[in-house]
């Protein structure tokens, strides 16, 4: 049987990954992965993901105003404001396009980077994002991508309670275009549910944060893409230093 050929997201390299941080909102996994990566310059590492740029669609939203903070350049363009002056619906297939051409014009006037990670960027994207940076643009979603139960419109903690489940795990995946989700790269540890309730949502939530989230986006990035270990073949099938991942991808901690 010929041995698949494997390529690395990021081919490893004594110098830290080039990294474009999407955001909408309040910008918590991406501090998470800001404060990983300077733990990591301080102890003198060189392969690690470097945050070189913050772009955002809502101006003035939280997580724009802590990269600036930090000192990182941050590309704005309003997608509200662009689909008023287009005439446009959101959701415009053409308009999209244009949408997200210009985005990509904006990123790469700081950088040209080497990974596209998306935290709580809420839109979707599309051709232009997934021809650019083909197997290079990674997401989070705040449950386990594998289960026969998850629709769209509710959040995973409250469908995981009412398929009976006693605990949940979140998920760091590759994005394909017209996927949901594409293939799974990292869980995290299971989050209890137990004693919650659908009322409870926005604590289970702060859990899944505190105790998935924050955990595994940075090694995602800084500890296993930025390193070259996690490889894609062909069918975009992913590894993990030569050894194939199942649909779960790599549990954290095991």
């Amino acid at each position: 049987m010929k041995k698949p050929e494997l390529t690395p997201i990021f081919p490893p390299c004594d110098k830290p990954m080039s990294v474009a941080v999407l955001l909408s909102g309040s910008g918590t996994n991406f501090v998470a992965l800001y404060e990983e990566q300077k733990r990591l310059e301080k102890k003198g590492e060189k392969n690690f993901g470097r945050i070189d740029v913050v772009f955002t669609n809502v101006s003035n939203c939280r997580g724009a105003q802590l990269a600036e903070e930090f000192g990182i350049p941050v590309a704005r363009l309003s997608s509200k404001k662009f689909f008023e002056f287009l005439d446009k619906e959101p959701n415009d297939e053409e308009a999209r396009d244009y949408y997200d051409a210009a985005a990509i014009l904006n990123i790469e006037e700081v950088c040209n980077p080497d990974l596209i990670v998306l935290a709580g960027y809420r839109r979707r994207l599309g051709s232009p994002f997934h021809r650019r940076y083909q197997n290079r643009i990674i997401n989070l979603y705040p449950g386990d991508i594998t289960k026969g139960y998850l629709t769209t419109g509710l959040e995973a903690c409250v469908q995981a309670m009412r398929a009976g489940k006693d605990s949940i795990k979140c998920t760091v995946y590759l994005e394909r275009e017209n996927e949901r989700f594409g293939p799974a790269i990292i869980q995290s540890k299971p989050i209890s549910l137990v004693g919650y309730q659908e009322s409870d949502k926005e604590c289970v939530n702060e859990l899944i944060r505190e105790q998935g989230e924050w955990k595994i986006y940075p090694f995602a990035v800084h500890n296993l893409i930025a390193k070259g270990c996690i490889e894609v073949d062909e069918d975009v099938n992913v590894y993990l230093e030569g050894v194939s991942l199942d649909r779960s991808g790599l549990q954290f901690g095991s």
